[in-house]
């Protein structure tokens, strides 16, 4: 045996060491990254299963209101646990397809008076005020999204 071997093994020995240190470093790293990540989307998913809609109109009558502008009703219930922002900087409101801005909603409640949330199984007013006439002949859809990205859909017919 040469004087030399158990100095090279040790090298090799320390070398190993190193590697595999590295090694469960890395991966440490990357489990720890991994188990945040899932954390944080169970946490986002918590939430949009808390917030929860529905669009609870007569899909055969909606109401239409007025002869230019024309003002159409829909009512939007909180069926979630947690409080809805309810004012035209947290909903967008589409109808066959076309954003309505802003200004042409208003958000009240079953009484008529304006409102800013709808709290967990309240009903909420929403009224788009249209230029043009929705035609009554045809079917119509309505799209209302929130704030967080949850949205609901209407077909409906407009009452003549």
């Amino acid at each position: 045996m040469a004087a030399g071997e158990p100095a090279s093994e040790l090298i090799l020995f320390i070398v190993a060491v190193i590697v595999a240190s590295t090694v469960a470093g890395a991966l440490a790293y990357v489990t720890t990254d991994i188990a945040n990540g899932m954390k944080d989307r169970g946490k986002l998913l918590a939430n949009q299963l808390r917030v929860e809609f529905a669009i609870i109109n007569d899909p055969q009558s909606v109401r239409v209101t007025g002869t230019g502008p024309y003002t159409y009703t829909f009512y939007i219930k909180n069926i979630g646990k947690e409080t809805i922002p309810f004012t035209s900087s947290s909903v967008q409101v589409f109808i066959d397809g076309n954003l309505i801005p802003p200004s042409n909603l208003t958000f009240k409640d079953v009484n008529g008076n304006q409102i800013t949330s709808l709290k967990p199984y309240e009903v909420g007013v929403l009224e788009v005020t249209l230029g043009n006439p929705l035609d009554t002949t045809t079917t119509h859809r309505i799209v209302v999204v929130l704030e967080n990205g949850k949205k609901r859909s209407l077909v409906f017919r407009v009452k003549s």
